[in-house]
């Protein structure tokens, strides 16, 4: 069995079913894209765990002509996709051992990223508030809740618990081409089990929420004039356009989560609540992401303990 069987069979009566149609079609284009070339024609029996390790070194320094480099999150989900292809070979006895084990993950980068500044923020707001367009509040709940694109499209009125004030996360839409090729708008539930979470909101944010959903047409929380879904293309096409118009960096939509998790760090949030309140595993993730923006507010907790003394 050469790689290129062993990866086909592999989604057919493996991957298939068990992971959420965007996750799939990731593994098919780094399967096409990547391990195809390199690795396909192979006999399984002859891909050893040095050349799986030369080959993700070779993809995350883009040594293959034609190919970028991958960034160290696509390099370990080409792992994945390895490990699993080959974990299957060994369940169903074509191979003795997974030529994946042991091969270690690579080092994904800490910090750096990229959030708003408190007078880029102001900007954005000043422009959301006086537009006449009532989607882009849906930029501003994401600066004050840390939601993700697809959970903010996703997010309906019977979501929002107006007398508990808080915001529950039950699901996230995003796009996606189907194995026809179409592009099409799955709802789906969100990304990991901790990314369902509940969300306290703040007073002045629940008193605009009511203020807003007096205008509603539909069932969402973001809708278009007729009261349909919008899709997160059209959504991400229409924060480039308030970014221009407030006159800010042009930042992807998810800096409005980065910016939400730095102005909690600035106000002093601890990070077990932020990690949670981000939906993120653990606890160490929020700390690697955040890290610079941790270390601003801590050097600015260290300078009050002079006023003890002075």
């Amino acid at each position: 069995m050469t790689t290129d069987e062993l990866m086909t069979e592999w989604i057919d009566k493996t991957a298939r079913g068990r992971v959420k149609p965007r996750t799939l079609s990731r593994y098919r284009g780094l399967i096409d894209h990547h391990i195809h070339p390199v690795l396909g024609a192979r006999e399984i029996g002859e891909v050893g765990r040095r050349q799986i390790a030369d080959f993700l070194l070779d993809a995350a320094r883009g040594t293959r002509e034609g190919t970028p480099v991958l960034s160290a999150s696509s390099v370990n989900l080409l792992r994945s996709v390895l490990h699993g292809a080959f974990a299957y070979a060994c369940d169903m006895e074509l191979l003795t051992h997974n030529p994946c084990e042991r091969i270690r993950r690579a080092q994904e980068p800490r910090g750096g990223t990229a959030a708003f500044s408190k007078e880029e923020q102001r900007l954005l707001e000043s422009a959301i508030l006086a537009s006449e367009d009532r989607r882009l509040f849906g930029v501003y709940l994401c600066l004050y809740s840390g939601l993700r694109i697809g959970e903010l499209i996703g997010l309906e009125w019977e979501d929002v618990d107006f007398t508990a004030r808080v915001l529950r996360v039950t699901k996230t839409v995003y796009r996606e081409q189907d194995e026809s090729g179409v592009w099409r708008l799955y709802v789906d539930r969100p990304k990991t089990r901790s990314s369902e979470r509940v969300i306290p909101l703040p007073g002045f944010l629940m008193a605009r929420l009511r203020t807003y959903r007096r205008g509603r047409v539909g069932p969402y929380v973001v809708e278009n004039a007729d009261g349909s879904r919008m899709s997160t293309r059209s959504y991400q096409y229409l924060f480039t356009r308030l970014t221009e118009a407030a006159g800010v960096r042009r930042l992807n939509f998810h800096a409005l989560r980065h910016t939400f998790a730095t102005r909690a760090l600035e106000c002093g949030m601890d990070v077990k609540t932020l990690s949670e309140l981000m939906g993120h595993t653990n606890a160490s993730i929020t700390l690697n992401r955040y890290c610079h923006s941790l270390t601003e507010t801590k050097v600015r907790m260290m300078n009050k303990l002079e006023k003890i003394f002075s």
